[in-house]
């Protein structure tokens, strides 16, 4: 094609010599301008054969983004790269984005208002079949597995998407492990686990996948929220624990709600958590429903026997009346009432914008995770405002009884961790040093675990405990 036109253009050439000489001025500008028109045409068809032929031999990016096969990092009986992570600020660990992708996120997230963002270790991954059936918009799910539980995510994931209807369209799962345990292969070979429930089938592939595989002592639950909140991509998220389940019609009354007002990039909306009684065997279905099992003592506020500043700023008191001119869903959400003042160690689960300040990941395991993050929000200046009609759901009554004494060691480690968060965040902000909290009572433990505080470093004396959990430095 290119010879062919240097061969067109020497040939004009030759033509508008002898025309010149032959016919005149003005028969040799017309002719001109019909040779310009046929080299234009020439180009535009070199162009788009050339343009064609590289469409044949290598596809555009879009079109393979779209394959199901390139929407998955890693298949079940693959193992993801641990040099193909991400580490975090103190080198322990490394994360995973999008090592199961939803096979329709770009859209679902495209057209969303809000996400759901949660995170699990690899043996309660059931909870995500509960999730997805009761919210109807994007998921996204930070695992946390420690070697061969691997294998165990691998295989619960591949389960879910069998199994249960809208997970591979809208559920992503991204990966977060220790440095020191990378993701490992199972020397076993998976089970094969029938649909209908998701549970029993996690509980049969931890026990032939993972069982030896020794826990790993440390759990960075903040890491995993922000993994999990960064890759939802739309205004405004909803980070929840695994094992709270939102209200039924959330999803789209939650995306009424936000669709509807102007954006405020200084807006927290409040969503109300509480326990429901293990004797109840299927969630309330709206709050007529949870009030009904609140009066009957089925249903309490969450952590309410536990810790009950957790939940204690949302003045719930206000959120548990009815209302009168009760509409069913899908309406929008409304704001019921406004927080006017703020209790240090709220720990309220949160609607956020998307540049709202991220959870601190400094703080591992149990203890100011989420009211860390609360506490600068507030120092911002955010304003609160509880939701009505929308709330979260956890299993079962809380009660310190099932605490391990490994917990207790975590929340001191935290306690400390956050004395040094509120100080860095004054000094970041400007404002003067925040006063010093007050130290802990020594707590004493069945298993033998005491704690102390002595000047800015914890103490710890362990009997018949693992050494994993001595702390060995801040």
């Amino acid at each position: 094609m290119l010879v062919m036109v240097v061969v067109m253009k020497q040939t004009a050439e030759c033509v508008d010599r002898n025309l010149h000489k032959v016919c005149g001025k003005q028969c040799f500008v017309v002719v001109n301008v019909v040779v310009v028109a046929v080299n234009l045409c020439l180009g535009l068809v070199v162009n788009l054969t050339a343009f064609s032929t590289r469409g044949n031999t290598s596809p555009p990016f879009t079109s393979n983004l779209l394959h199901r096969d390139n929407l998955t990092l890693m298949e079940v009986e693959g193992v993801v790269p641990a040099a193909l992570g991400l580490s975090d600020a103190s080198g322990n660990f490394t994360s995973h984005a999008f090592v199961w992708a939803a096979r329709e996120w770009v859209n679902v997230t495209g057209g969303a208002d809000v996400c759901l963002a949660t995170h699990s270790s690899a043996d309660q991954l059931h909870w995500v079949a509960q999730h997805t059936l009761r919210w109807s918009g994007p998921l996204s799910v930070a695992v946390f597995v420690s070697g061969r539980e691997y294998a165990v995510a691998a295989s619960m994931v591949e389960y879910l998407r069998r199994c249960v209807d809208g997970v591979e369209q809208r559920v992503s799962f991204h990966l977060v492990h220790p440095l020191s345990r990378p993701p490992k292969p199972s020397t076993a070979s998976p089970p094969f686990v029938s649909c209908g429930a998701p549970q029993e089938a996690n509980k049969q592939l931890v026990a032939a996948l993972g069982q030896d595989e020794t826990p790993h002592p440390r759990y960075p639950q903040n890491l995993m929220r922000n993994l999990a909140r960064r890759a939802c991509h739309t205004p405004y998220s909803l980070n929840v624990d695994i094992d709270m389940l939102t209200s039924p019609h959330m999803s789209p009354r939650l995306s009424r709600f936000l669709h509807g007002r102007p954006v405020c990039g200084r807006c927290a909306y409040v969503v109300p958590v509480y326990e429901v009684h293990s004797a109840v065997t299927s969630p309330p279905a709206d709050k007529m429903d949870l009030l009904r099992l609140l009066l009957r003592g089925r249903v309490r506020r969450f952590h309410e026997k536990v810790y009950e500043k957790n939940q204690g700023n949302t003045h719930l008191e206000n959120w548990e009346v009815e209302r009168p001119g009760y509409l069913p869903p899908p309406v929008a959400y409304e704001v019921l009432y406004n927080i006017s003042s703020y209790e240090e160690f709220w720990e309220p689960v949160l609607v956020l914008p998307r540049g709202a300040p991220a959870f601190d990941e400094r703080f591992v395991g149990y203890g100011f995770t989420r009211s860390s993050q609360v506490y600068e929000l507030h120092v911002r200046g955010f304003r609160f405002f509880v939701l009505d009609e929308a709330f979260l759901t956890h299993s079962g009554f809380q009660t310190t009884a099932t605490y391990a004494p490994s917990r207790y060691a975590q929340i001191e480690i935290n306690r400390i961790r956050y004395q040094m968060f509120k100080k860095e965040l004054h000094a970041r902000l400007g404002l003067p040093p925040p006063p010093p909290l007050s130290p802990p009572a020594p707590r004493r433990t069945s298993r033998g675990l005491r704690l102390s505080i002595s000047g800015r470093r914890p103490r710890y004396v362990l009997r018949g405990l693992p050494d994993l959990l001595v702390n060995k430095g801040i």
